[in-house]
């Protein structure tokens, strides 16, 4: 069994041109509180593929502040508005002892790769969008990651940041 994290960056501010952008105040503290919900339900990667943008980056800083862990992560400059099938490409060349990765990227892949390898895509208007800090976790019947088709996972759970924003009401 196979796990695999799918995170949107969080809410991004403004910058000198689109790959340097900086995360907005509001997308800091989603970030964190992802990470943080991650600790809670004891649901973490175990290595990160991260798209090389700042706001990328900065997405997994506040993860990892909030889950108060340090995780294994590659820097991708090819992450930076990747295709589903170039992410599905970086999956497949993953050695077998990686479990549960997580790709820290940008939309419209990450909305298109979740549609794509969910067996039952997600029908709700929210979770199609795939907003900032939106995290999916599937799970796939598959012993190496070479092994990875579409329409094989199944949806563990699929956290919106407005839900983290309402647990501290």
């Amino acid at each position: 069994m196979k796990r695999l994290f799918l995170l949107r960056h969080a809410k991004a501010g403004f910058g000198q041109d689109d790959k340097s952008r900086p995360l907005a105040q509001q997308g800091k503290k989603d970030a964190f509180r992802l990470g943080q919900c991650l600790a809670e339900k004891n649901l973490l990667p175990d290595h990160i593929l991260c798209s090389a943008a700042l706001r990328a980056k900065e997405t997994f800083e506040s993860l990892s502040d909030g889950a108060k862990l340090s995780f294994p992560v590659s820097f991708l400059n090819e992450l930076y508005l990747a295709s589903e099938d170039y992410m599905t490409q970086l999956l497949h060349k993953l050695t077998p002892s990686v479990q549960s990765p997580m790709i820290i990227a940008h939309n419209p892949g990450l909305a298109i790769m979740l549609h794509s390898l969910a067996l039952t895509p997600p029908h709700d208007a929210p979770i199609i969008k795939f907003p900032p800090c939106m995290v999916s976790i599937l799970d796939f019947d598959i012993k190496n990651w070479s092994e990875l088709h579409h329409h094989s996972g199944y949806i563990l759970q699929n956290i919106l940041p407005a839900a983290l924003n309402q647990t501290e009401n």
